[in-house]
C-alpha cells in the first residue's frame, strides 16, 4: 500500500485460495482448499479415538474442526506427529544428505544471551511466556542442521517455530552477530584467526505441543505459511470499508481564511 488513494481502493473480489497443486504428507491435492477439506474430514474421523487422551480439550467436534487445519495443526492432540516425523527424515535425507549422517557432537553452549522485546514478530501478539524468538535461534543453530527436527513440549506463542523458520534467513542471522559465508556456513566470529563453523544457514522443522488450546492456536498463526497478496487484499477491504462506514467522524466544515490578515 503506497499511498491512500490505493489503500481506500475498492476490493469487490473476496481473496480466493491459490489454485495451484499442493503437496502434503507425501499426497498432492489440486489446491489448498482441497488439502484442507480432505484432512478435516480425516480429522473428523479420528475424533472418537483422540478423545480418549488425557486432557483432550472441551469442545463441540464440529468447533475443533473448524479451528483447525489439519495436518498442520489441530486444536486437540495431533494425530499426524509420526507422519510428520518420518516425512522430514526422508526430506532431510534427500535434501541434506551431507548433514544426515554426520555423527552428531557438541559442547555445552555457554554464552550469555540477550534480546529486546520490540521486534515486530514479537509484538504481534502478546502471550505471557513469550521469549524472544532470536534468543532461540541461538541455541537452534549451535545445536542444529538445516532439516532436524526440533520439539517443543512447551510451546506457547510458538516462538521456536518462528526461530526455526528464521535460521533461514541470512538477514536476520547477521543481526545476532554471526557471519554468512558465500557456501553457507555460520561463524561465530569475523576474526580469522578465532572463526568457528556452527551451522550451516537453512529452515529447521518445528513439532509445537502447548495444552492450552488458545496457545497452539497463536503458534499456528504465527507459523502458517501466509499469501501477502491475499492478506493486502483482505486489509485493503477492511480500510474500504471502515473508510465509508466512519470517514465523516474526520469531516470538518472549513473555508479558506487569510490568517494574516
Amino acid at each position: 500500500m503506497t499511498n491512500n488513494s490505493e489503500q481506500l481502493s475498492l476490493i469487490n473480489e473476496q481473496p480466493k485460495a491459490d489454485d495451484v497443486p499442493v503437496v502434503c504428507l507425501g499426497m498432492t491435492f489440486e489446491n489448498e482448499e482441497a488439502r484442507r477439506d480432505y484432512f478435516r474430514e480425516e480429522l473428523r474421523k479420528k475424533l472418537p479415538e483422540l478423545k480418549k487422551v488425557e486432557g483432550f480439550p472441551i469442545g463441540e467436534d464440529e468447533d475443533i474442526i473448524a479451528l483447525s487445519d489439519p495436518p498442520y495443526y489441530t486444536a486437540c492432540p495431533n494425530p499426524w506427529i509420526n507422519e510428520f516425523i518420518t516425512n522430514c527424515e526422508d526430506e532431510k535425507q534427500t535434501n541434506y544428505s551431507q548433514n544426515a549422517n554426520e555423527e552428531y557432537s557438541r559442547e555445552p553452549f555457554a554464552a550469555d544471551i540477550s534480546e529486546g522485546k520490540n521486534d515486530p514478530i514479537y509484538n504481534a501478539h502478546s502471550y505471557h511466556t513469550k521469549v524472544p524468538y532470536k534468543a532461540i535461534m541461538r541455541y537452534i543453530l549451535y545445536y542444529t542442521q538445516p532439516g532436524d527436527i526440533i520439539y517443543d513440549g512447551f510451546a506457547g506463542s510458538g516462538m521456536t517455530g518462528v526461530a526455526a523458520q528464521m535460521c533461514s534467513q541470512e538477514d536476520i542471522i547477521q543481526e545476532l552477530g554471526y557471519v554468512v559465508s558465500p557456501n553457507g556456513d555460520i561463524i561465530m566470529s569475523n576474526d580469522e584467526l578465532s572463526s568457528t563453523v556452527i551451522s550451516k544457514i537453512g529452515s529447521r522443522e518445528a513439532i509445537m505441543y502447548d495444552i492450552a488450546p488458545a496457545a497452539t492456536f497463536i503458534a499456528y498463526n504465527y507459523n502458517k505459511k501466509v499469501n501477502v497478496v491475499e492478506k493486502e487484499n483482505s486489509l485493503k477491504a477492511i480500510l474500504n470499508k471502515l473508510y465509508f462506514e466512519y470517514s465523516w467522524v474526520f469531516s470538518t466544515l472549513h473555508s479558506n481564511v487569510d490568517m494574516e490578515k
